[in-house]
C-alpha cells in the first residue's frame, strides 16, 4: 500500500518539471545525432534486375536482349545518416540496393509487332532495415530500352549434373526430384536454338550424409551455351539427394569338380557380369570378400547349359545393397562340344505352351540349350524347323515348377538325358479372349525378365544357382534369361 501511494506521489509533485526533463531530454538527443552522425549520400553500381518475367509470358511475350538488360550497371546515389550507409554495403550483398524493372506494371497494349523495342523506366529500390530510413537521392540511367518478342513454349525433360566430388568411396545419386519435366518459355525468334535444360547440383569433400538441393535449371542452346532470353517454371524445383560409401566386389569364376565324360569337350565357361557395385555401410562393404560362385560338377554335365544367380542371395545383410544400376542376376555360361554332336539353341517362341489353366500366366526362360547327338550328316542339316518342342503346364499350378521339355527330333538323332526348362506361373492381370485353344496356348515372349526363385546364401559368400537340381547326372535344367508365355482360355 506505501509503495502504491509512492508511486502516486513521484508523478504527481513536480508533474511539470519531470515533463520538461523528459522533453529537453529528447530535443538534445536529436541535436546530438545531427551533429555527430549527419546525413550524406552514398552511390552503389547495381546490374538491373527483372522481375515478373512470368507475367510477361503469361500474357504472350518475351524479353529478347536479355543479356543486355542485365549487364548493364545503374547508379543508384542513397541518402541517410553515416551510421546507416556503413551499415548498407553489407546489406547490398544480399540485393538490399536495386534498380529494377517490374513487368507486372507493364501495358502490353503498347506492343504493336514483334519484334519491338519499347523504352521501360528503372525503378530503384532499397530494402530498409528497422533500424535506419533511406531515400534515392538520384538514380542514372532511369531507363532503358527493352525489346520485346512474341512467346513460344514447349516442355522439355529436365536433365541434373553433379558437381564438385565427394570423397573416394562415396557417391550420390538422385532419390527423388520434385519436377522431372519443366516447361521452357522464350522469345518466338530464338525458340529454334532450344537445346537442353541443366541444373547443377554442387557437391563437397565432408557430404556423406543424404540432402535436400534446390535446383535452377538453365537453359542451352544446341551448342551448349546458356540462352538467357529463355524461363523455366516450376522455378522452385528441388531434389533429394542419396549419398551412399560405393564398393566394387569381384565375382570369381566358378572352379570345377570330377571329370567330364568322355564324349564331351569343355570349350569355356563363362560368367556376367564380374563384378558388382554395392553400396552402404563402410564397414560392411570393407568387410566383405570377393563373391564365390557354386564349383561346376562336370561329371553331372551332358550338355551345354547357363545357370543363374540372385544378386539378393549374397547380399545377405539390410545395411547394404546393389546399385539400382547394377544387374538382378549373376549369369554362368558353360560351353560344351560333343563328339558328333551339335548344340542347338531354342527361343521363347520355338517352344509352345500346352495344358496352362484359363487366369494363368507363365514366366519361360527366353533360350534353352540342349546338346543333340547323332550322325554327322543328320546334325548338318538339323535346323530349329526341323523339330517341334513342347511343355506341357497340365499339372502345374502357381508358382515355381521344373518340367520335361518335349523334342521329337528327326531319326537317327537323339538327345541324352532329359532337358527341364524352369517355369513360373503367376495370375494373369486380365483375361484375354475365351477363343484360345483348350489344347495348346499361345506364348509371348517377353526379353531380359528374370524369374526371381528365393535361395539362401551358403557362407563365404557362395551361393547356390537357380538352375541346379540334385540327384541326376542325365538331367539338364536351362535357366538363362525368362521371358513371359501367357495364355488364357
Amino acid at each position: 500500500m506505501k509503495a502504491l501511494e509512492y508511486i502516486k506521489s513521484f508523478f504527481s509533485k513536480n508533474a511539470g518539471w519531470k515533463i520538461g526533463s523528459i522533453i529537453l531530454a529528447i530535443v538534445l538527443w536529436f541535436f546530438v545525432m545531427n551533429t555527430l552522425n549527419p546525413a550524406e549520400t552514398k552511390s552503389f553500381s547495381v546490374p538491373i534486375t527483372l522481375v515478373n518475367e512470368n507475367v510477361l509470358t503469361s500474357n504472350g511475350y518475351a524479353v529478347l536482349n536479355t543479356d543486355e538488360l542485365v549487364n548493364t550497371r545503374v547508379e543508384v546515389r542513397v541518402r541517410a545518416t553515416r551510421t546507416a550507409l556503413d551499415n548498407l554495403p553489407r546489406q547490398n550483398d544480399n540485393g538490399a540496393v536495386q534498380a529494377t524493372i517490374d513487368f507486372s506494371q507493364f501495358d502490353t497494349s503498347r506492343i504493336v509487332s514483334t519484334p519491338q523495342s519499347l523504352v521501360l523506366d528503372i525503378n530503384p529500390k532499397i530494402e530498409n532495415g528497422f533500424l535506419y530510413t533511406y531515400e534515392v537521392a538520384s538514380l542514372s540511367p532511369t531507363n532503358v530500352s527493352v525489346v520485346f518478342d512474341k512467346v513460344q513454349e514447349k516442355e522439355v525433360k529436365l536433365t541434373t549434373n553433379f558437381t564438385g566430388s565427394l570423397e573416394d568411396g562415396y557417391t550420390a545419386s538422385i532419390d527423388q526430384i520434385s519436377a522431372e519435366n519443366v516447361t521452357v518459355f522464350g522469345p518466338e525468334s530464338e525458340f529454334k536454338k532450344l537445346g537442353n535444360v541443366i541444373a547443377e547440383i554442387p557437391l563437397k569433400k565432408d557430404q556423406k550424409d543424404d540432402f535436400t538441393a534446390e535446383l535452377k535449371p538453365i537453359v542451352y542452346n544446341t551448342n551448349g551455351e546458356a540462352l538467357s532470353n529463355f524461363i523455366v517454371e516450376p522455378t522452385d524445383i528441388t531434389a533429394r539427394v542419396k549419398v551412399a560409401y560405393t564398393r566394387t566386389i569381384e565375382i570369381m569364376k566358378p572352379e570345377t569338380t570330377g571329370t567330364l565324360n568322355s564324349e564331351l569337350i569343355l570349350k569355356g565357361i563363362d560368367w556376367s557380369p564380374k563384378s558388382l557395385e554395392l553400396t552402404g555401410d563402410k564397414e560392411v562393404l570393407d568387410g566383405l570378400q570377393p563373391i564365390k560362385l557354386t564349383a561346376i560338377e562336370l561329371d553331372k554335365l551332358v550338355g551345354s547349359d547357363i545357370r543363374t544367380y540372385e544378386v539378393s542371395q549374397f547380399i545377405n545383410d539390410p545395411r547394404i545393397s546393389a546399385k539400382p544400376s547394377s544387374p538382378r542376376v549373376i549369369t554362368v555360361t558353360i560351353e560344351l562340344a560333343g563328339k558328333d554332336g551339335k548344340n542347338i539353341t531354342l527361343n521363347a517362341e520355338d517352344i509352345s505352351v500346352t495344358g496352362l489353366s484359363s487366369g494363368l500366366k507363365a514366366l519361360m526362360p527366353s533360350q534353352v540349350v540342349f546338346t543333340v547327338f547323332g550322325e554327322q550328316d543328320a546334325l548338318s542339316n538339323i535346323t530349329n524347323s526341323s523339330f517341334k518342342a513342347s511343355v506341357d503346364l497340365t499339372d502345374c499350378g502357381e508358382g515355381a515348377a521344373e518340367v520335361p521339355l518335349n523334342v521329337s527330333l528327326p531319326n537317327g538323332l537323339e538327345i541324352r538325358g532329359e532337358t527341364k526348362v524352369y517355369v513360373y506361373i503367376t495370375k494373369t492381370a486380365e483375361s484375354s479372349s475365351p477363343a484360345a485353344s483348350d489344347t495348346e496356348d499361345e506364348t509371348e515372349a517377353v526379353s531380359e525378365q528374370i524369374i526371381e526363385t528365393p535361395a539362401e546364401a551358403t557362407s563365404e559368400n557362395t551361393v547356390e544357382p537357380v538352375t541346379e537340381k540334385a540327384a541326376e547326372p542325365d538331367t539338364v535344367i536351362v535357366e538363362p534369361e525368362v521371358s513371359e508365355a501367357e495364355t488364357t482360355v
